[in-house]
């Protein structure tokens, strides 16, 4: 295995190199260890992998083939034992130091080549701002264009700028080999360039890998690629769609969603959440019936919301205490839960707002999962 080592280092740099040179390259095989690399960072991290784990596939198999062969040569024969034996060897105790120091230290290189390369964003980055919150993601692109999935242009750099609304998070995307913290308080960078697009209905998956509550798992995310005209379509019909939604059908189309971002804290059946559900779980009523003016909910650790809802209270509407949830969640708390809603000021208009109040008044018409039941019907 030494001896094929240089050839195999050699073949290594020639497959970089003839990567570099054709077009649309940087996708490494799956094998057993790694997923398919799908961004030009993947090589060079897999190469690095496989080298170490070839390192301890060697050393592996060299020790305990050694360790069988003492135990076999040096068994005890009869019933006389011969405990002697040497207690000092120069040439092994300086292979054994030298050597591993050695294979560090080229490890180490060889990485901390891959980290700078990982760090330094290349000047033509495409930038989308990404909040984290539980349990979501929120893409924030150049011309206002929002999404919950994660959308990038083929071919072109991408520059992420993260932050969190509120405890530890983690994006990662296995497949283009880059995982990044984003740590409440400060913004975290990372980048990657992706040059094949995604096809059909394939994608790649985005993990956030800190544990962050209940709704953990419902920060998964895809990854489209989408090639540059595409994906400069996509942007523009994004950042338009709620203003394309006729007002009679703001409520059943945008509402819904709008509402996948409150999901992850929210249900709509009464069952328990991070957030109070929007269906009737204290007896009070839904979302909507609970916000009316002569309502008993409590909040405030046993204030009746009435007293906050009607004319010349904080609130002349139930729409107005509804609007203030959404923006400004912690200045009233329901009873029985903590200040853990974000607000969504800035990331959601006034019509997104109207959206959400529209379906939360026509709460019956949406199944447990949020989705328009007419809808469902007319497609069956």
């Amino acid at each position: 295995m030494l001896n094929q080592l240089p050839t195999v280092l050699m073949q290594a740099e020639a497959d970089k190199l003839g990567a570099a040179l054709t077009p649309a390259q940087g996708v490494t095989p799956r094998d057993f260890w790694l997923p398919e690399g799908a961004s030009t960072l993947a090589p060079e991290i897999d190469w690095v992998f496989h080298f170490i784990n070839y390192i301890n596939y060697f050393f592996f198999f060299l020790v305990v083939g050694l360790m069988f062969y003492f135990v076999w040569k040096y068994r005890q024969k009869g019933r006389e034992v011969y405990a002697r034996g040497p207690s000092h060897n120069t040439v092994l105790e300086l292979g054994w130091t030298i050597i591993p120091t050695i294979i560090v230290v080229v490890i180490f290189f060889m990485g901390f080549r891959g980290f700078v390369d990982a760090k330094t964003v290349p000047a033509n980055s495409y930038q989308i701002d990404v909040t984290a919150l539980r349990y979501g993601w929120i893409f924030k692109y150049p011309n206002g264009a929002t999404s919950d999935d994660l959308y990038v242009p083929a071919g072109q750099p991408v520059k992420l700028v993260m932050r969190s609304e509120d405890v530890l998070h983690s994006l990662y995307i296995r497949d283009f080999r880059v995982k990044q913290d984003v740590v409440p308080g400060r913004y975290t960078t990372m980048w990657f360039q992706a040059d094949n697009p995604t096809e059909g209905d394939d994608f790649h998956w985005l993990f956030c890998t800190e544990f962050c509550g209940v709704g953990h798992s419902n920060m998964n995310r895809k990854v489209f690629v989408l090639n540059q005209t595409d994906f400069a379509e996509w942007e523009t019909e994004q950042a338009r769609w709620l203003d394309k939604i006729p007002e009679n059908e703001l409520y059943s189309k945008a509402g819904p969603k709008l509402f996948a971002r409150c999901a992850g804290c929210h249900t709509l059946d009464g069952k328990p959440g991070t957030g109070p559900s929007w269906g009737n779980y204290d007896g009070t009523g839904d979302i909507w019936a609970r916000s009316q003016p002569g309502s008993q909910h409590k909040v405030d650790n046993g204030k009746p919301l009435a007293d906050f809802i009607g004319p010349g209270k904080q609130y002349e509407t139930p729409e107005g205490y509804l609007r203030a949830s959404i923006l400004n969640p912690g200045e009233h708390l329901v009873d029985g839960y903590g200040n853990a809603m974000p607000t969504f000021r800035g990331q959601i208009s006034d019509r997104g707002i109207d959206a959400l109040i529209g379906m939360m008044k026509h709460l019956d018409e949406f199944d447990a999962k949020g989705q328009w039941k007419k809808a469902a019907e007319a497609a069956k």
